[in-house]
């Protein structure tokens, strides 16, 4: 029996686990879409992100569609995992932050995400949430982007998650006035984001 329990993922690893194959769901297979300025993709792996690693699936020297073409679910689910969970210190936040930070970091790339937690952290503070100093938005998680983000947390519960939806939506709004070619994805993107909305 000790054998079977010890064997066992830690519940942070199951939940990141099932993180992950959300994402996956929401993001299907491939497609090449000529207004993605990711470019092609495929279970969420676009070629913008793929060349700036050097994704060379199939050893020709670069990286193109082809190269995404071969992406597995396996491989986008690792590549998930190190470069927008681990990577950008996704784990070191209050878990309940996880989902819309998550996926946020997929979808927008992991500094916009940290940066539009630190800007709702901020705003907070200025609120009146009180306990840590105003934040640089500079995209990444250290000591006290953590502890702000531990207080707020603590603080204001899911309100704190429907903060971080509305900046998102704020951001992807923005997007689509600065370029409305993207505009024929704003309806799938507003709804997506809407998901992680929570009951308070």
């Amino acid at each position: 029996m000790m054998s079977r329990l010890s064997s066992a993922p830690p519940p942070a690893a199951a939940r990141v686990d099932a993180l992950v194959a959300d994402i996956l769901a929401r993001e299907g297979g491939y497609g090449a879409d000529p207004a993605d300025r990711g470019g092609a993709t495929n279970h969420g792996i676009s070629l913008r992100y793929a060349q700036g690693i050097g994704l060379d699936l199939d050893g020709d020297g670069d990286t193109d569609k082809d190269d995404i073409v071969l992406v597995t679910r396996d491989r986008a689910a690792a590549l998930y995992r190190r470069d927008f969970f681990y990577g950008p210190r996704l784990h070191a936040l209050p878990c309940s932050l996880w989902p819309v930070l998550f996926d946020w970091a997929v979808h927008s790339g992991p500094a916009r995400a940290v940066i539009g937690l630190q800007s709702v952290l901020n705003q907070t503070r200025r609120a009146g949430v009180a306990g840590f100093d105003s934040l640089d938005e500079d995209g990444r998680i250290g000591a006290r982007t953590r502890k702000a983000a531990e207080i707020a947390e603590a603080a204001l519960g899911g309100f704190l998650v429907n903060a971080l939806v509305e900046e998102r939506l704020a951001l992807l709004r923005r997007l689509v006035a600065n370029d409305p070619r993207l505009r024929g994805f704003l309806k799938g993107w507003i709804a997506r984001v809407l998901t992680f909305r929570v009951e308070v």
